[in-house]
C-alpha cells in the first residue's frame, strides 16, 4: 500500500476522532516531563522506565479501541463488520508502527536521562511483549464486553492497581517489571503471562472478524 493511501487513512482517523486523536501524544509529552522529575528526585534508574511501562505503553492502544467502538453500537455490528474485517490487520499494523516509534523515542529519552545500565536484552524483550499485549488487549476486550466503557475500565483498573502498588495488591497475573530482574523466574513469569494474553487476544480478535 502506497504512502498516499496510508496518509489518507490517518487523516480520516483524525477527522473521525477529533481532539481525542491527540490524547496519546499529549500523554507521551507528559511522560517525558514525569521521567525527568523522577530522575531528579530519585537515584533509582528503573523508576523513569516504569513510566513507559505503566503509562505510555497502555495509552498506546488508545486509538484502536476508540476507532472500533462504533462496531459495538446497538445494531451496528451486522452492518459494519464486513468493513472492519477488511481493515483490522492494516489498522493494527499501522498503529503498532506509529506508537512503536513513540515508545522507542521515550526509551531513548530514558537512556539520555539514566544511561543504559538497566536496559538489558531481556528487559527490551519484555517491553516488546508488553507493547504487543496492550496493542491487542483493548480491541479484544471491546469484543468480549461489547462496550467501550467496560473495556477501558478493565484496562485502567488493572494497570493502575499494578503500577500504584508495584504489583503487590492482588494475586493476579503480574505483567510489569518494577525493578531489574533478579533471576530468570522474575522475568519468565511476566513474559509467560504476556505471551498467553497476546495469543488469547489474537484468537478473540480473529473470532470477532473472521
Amino acid at each position: 500500500m502506497d504512502k498516499k493511501t496510508i496518509a489518507h487513512h490517518f487523516s480520516f482517523d483524525r477527522r473521525l476522532l477529533g481532539r481525542l486523536y491527540w490524547f496519546p501524544f499529549l500523554v507521551y509529552g507528559l511522560c517525558v516531563g514525569l521521567m525527568a522529575v523522577l530522575s531528579a528526585r530519585s537515584d533509582e534508574p528503573f523508576l523513569p522506565y516504569t513510566v513507559i511501562q505503566g503509562i505510555a505503553v497502555p495509552i498506546a492502544g488508545w486509538h484502536l479501541v476508540f476507532l472500533y467502538r462504533h462496531l459495538y453500537d446497538e445494531g451496528a455490528k451486522d452492518a459494519l463488520v464486513w468493513h472492519y474485517r477488511k481493515a483490522v490487520v492494516f489498522d493494527l499494523v499501522r498503529y503498532a508502527v506509529l506508537h512503536g516509534g513513540c515508545i522507542a523515542l521515550l526509551v531513548a529519552a530514558v537512556i539520555g536521562i539514566q544511561g543504559t545500565m538497566f536496559l538489558t536484552a531481556p528487559v527490551l524483550g519484555h517491553l516488546f511483549l508488553l507493547f504487543l499485549f496492550y496493542q491487542l488487549i483493548g480491541l479484544a476486550l471491546l469484543g468480549v464486553f461489547g462496550s467501550l466503557d467496560v473495556a477501558l475500565s478493565v484496562i485502567a483498573v488493572y494497570t493502575f492497581m499494578e503500577v500504584a502498588t508495584q504489583g503487590t495488591f492482588m494475586p493476579w497475573p503480574h505483567l510489569f517489571l518494577f525493578q531489574a530482574p533478579a533471576d530468570s523466574l522474575s522475568l519468565l513469569l511476566p513474559m509467560m503471562w504476556l505471551g498467553a494474553g497476546i495469543v488469547l487476544s489474537v484468537w478473540w480478535i480473529g473470532r470477532e472478524f473472521w
